[in-house]
């Protein structure tokens, strides 16, 4: 039960956070290399501070990871769709 709990937790993760870009990119323009670079440092700074973390905080701490993530891919595939970006994978045709 525990599993199947966390596995959809993840999917809806997943699926808010690319609904949430598409969101933040019609009202936004987001420089998806400022989010790729800060991501990690979501969970670094805090782990350095303090060694001491409660559970909950270090929970919202790897959401906010996980949806910086997803936004930096998913700006990235939608550059590589509108041939804003370069990229080496060429779709078939």
């Amino acid at each position: 039960m525990n599993i199947l709990l966390k596995a959809i937790g993840m999917f809806i993760l997943v699926i808010g956070g690319v609904k949430l870009t598409h969101i933040i990119n019609s009202r936004y323009t987001v420089n998806r290399w400022i989010l790729g670079f800060t991501a990690p440092l979501v969970l670094i700074i805090p782990k350095i501070i303090s060694k001491n973390l409660n559970s909950v905080v270090w929970n919202i701490l790897q959401i906010i990871f996980s949806l910086q993530c997803i936004m930096f891919f998913e700006i990235t595939r939608e550059m590589l769709e509108k041939k804003k970006s370069m990229s080496i994978y060429k779709k078939g045709k």
